[in-house]
């Protein structure tokens, strides 16, 4: 019964790479900060530190743009009611929502980044580099990818390294998403909220 739920996980957490999924702000500002916090908590500073974090930013941003530059992202309009006008005609009112396709090309990056977890895990915090420890280190991730808070809750990840990479990674797909695509710029910047005015009354 594990095993159907597991599989039953993967084939949707593929699947979902390659639907149009909505741009929030909470998925694309809120876990990068989270994480960022974690690593700043966690982090000790020494040269030898630096330098990983210089990697790791360097790393980040090459991944961020690899998986931006092939996402794509559209303006999708919905509409589920309606009014009348002088005519009697029926008029829709849309809904415009920003959403955005990885595709194969971000479940790469994807994986090239849990490698380097993996890497890191192994090399730099001397786990034991196992099958099973790699089935869980996967498993966790394609968890954090659907449930982005599950990060958070079961606290695995308590070396700052690892919260730098969760990061870094996170906070270079969100620049280059917005740096790419004028309609994920508008919504992660909040630009797409439209504040009208029509009277302003002061009383002394």
């Amino acid at each position: 019964m594990t095993s159907f739920i597991i599989a039953i996980i993967l084939i949707y957490f593929i699947h979902d790479q390659f639907e149009f999924s909505k741009i929030t702000r909470i998925s694309f500002w809120i876990i990068p900060l989270s994480t960022l916090y974690q690593f700043f908590n966690t982090f000790v500073f020494n040269r030898t530190n630096l330098l990983i974090v210089g990697g790791l930013i360097l790393f980040s941003i090459a991944i961020g743009y690899y998986q931006a530059s092939h996402t794509k992202v559209r303006l999708e309009e919905t509409s589920n009611t309606f009014f009348r006008d002088a005519t009697g005609q029926e008029v829709p009112l849309y809904k415009k929502v920003i959403t955005a396709q990885g595709g194969r090309h971000y479940l790469y990056g994807w994986l090239l980044v849990l490698v380097v977890q993996i890497l890191i895990e192994a090399l730099y915090l001397h786990e034991p580099l196992t099958p099973v420890k790699i089935w869980d280190v996967f498993l966790e991730e394609v968890m954090a990818d659907l449930f982005s808070f599950s990060r958070f809750i079961d606290g695995a990840h308590t070396s700052w390294i690892i919260w730098a990479l969760a990061s870094f990674t996170s906070f270079g797909y969100t620049f280059w998403i917005a740096r790419l695509h004028p309609l994920a710029y508008r919504k992660l910047f909040n630009k797409d909220k439209f504040v009208r005015i029509t009277e302003e009354s002061s009383h002394k």
